[in-house]
């Protein structure tokens, strides 16, 4: 029993003993007190904001890098990796004019072509539900001139917060079954044209046609 509590004793000194290793203390002290996690992420992601790949925010992004290590003593320069295409998101306005008027959320997908000043009147087509990959290739070149929807229609515009907060269970249930549905055969919709729907992009571009995300 003297052994058992002498062990007990003794785990509970080297416990506090670590607990108060000066080099945990500061490190602990440094994240509570001095933290500036906070300031960065502002700077970076609320001044800087998006960084895509070859965009002039992504080397604002890199300039602003280079210069806080420069402020804390740190040397540190930029350095070309390689050839990049610049691309940066305009804007988007979407109008619909048939069966009816209706200004339309949406957005441009990255490395899209711009339009010119007078914008463009197109119609709209979305992916179809073909048999196989032959069959898609058959269609593909319906797209060309068209907008093409490449996103799955959503159920609902509400976020989920929004159900759980005023919907009633059933409801809820009903809409979470029907969006798993729908995400299931939009899926296989997408496998059976034998590209992925990262490679999508890239054949619509392809095709002359413009694409838009909603």
């Amino acid at each position: 029993m003297k052994q058992l509590l002498f062990a007990i004793l003794l785990i509970s000194i080297t416990a506090s003993a670590q607990d108060k290793d000066p080099v945990v203390e500061n490190i602990i002290n440094e994240a509570t007190s001095n933290s500036q996690l906070e300031i960065l992420a502002h700077e970076l992601m609320d001044v800087v904001g998006p960084r895509l790949v070859g965009t002039p925010q992504m080397q604002k992004a890199n300039d602003w890098a280079v210069a806080k290590y420069a402020g804390w003593g740190i040397e540190a320069r930029n350095e070309q990796w390689g050839e990049w295409r610049g691309w940066e998101r305009g804007i988007t306005h979407i109008d619909m004019i048939q069966p009816r008027i209706r200004t339309l959320s949406g957005m441009q997908l990255a490395w899209s072509p711009g339009t010119s000043k007078k914008g463009i009147t197109a119609g709209l087509i979305i992916i179809p539900d073909v048999a196989d990959s032959i069959a898609f290739a058959r269609w593909l070149p319906n797209v060309k001139g068209k907008f093409v929807m490449i996103s799955m229609h959503q159920p609902t515009g509400r976020p989920d917060y929004n159900w759980e907060e005023f919907a009633t269970e059933e409801s809820w249930e009903k809409m979470k079954t029907q969006r798993d549905e729908q995400t299931k055969a939009w899926r296989e919709r997408i496998s059976k044209t034998g590209y992925s729907s990262k490679d999508h992009h890239d054949y619509y571009a392809a095709s002359s046609a413009h694409l838009y995300s909603t």
